[in-house]
């Protein structure tokens, strides 16, 4: 039987790969947390963890656009861009 040891801590290069292999995840940040969610729907989900700086370099990353008016007050959430 194997133990889930929960969320591990990840650097902004693997966050966008993991992000681009799972289009319905999402990087949220709230406060000075951030993590990603495996479905941007379910903001409160954590795979995997991001400290403040190597969040900041994933949300300047062109490749996440910002999600408007999601349903959490405080939380911002970006998600890989669709390209056409």
């Amino acid at each position: 039987m194997s133990i889930d040891a929960g969320p591990r801590k990840v650097d902004a290069e693997y966050a966008i790969e993991y992000l681009q292999e799972h289009p319905e995840a999402g990087l949220c940040c709230e406060d000075r947390r951030s993590w990603i969610t495996p479905n941007a729907n379910e903001t409160d989900r954590q795979v995997l963890l991001l400290d403040t700086a190597e969040a900041e370099r994933l949300k300047d990353d062109a490749r996440l656009r910002l999600v408007s008016g999601i349903a959490h007050a405080g939380r911002s959430l970006w998600v890989v861009r669709r390209m056409t």
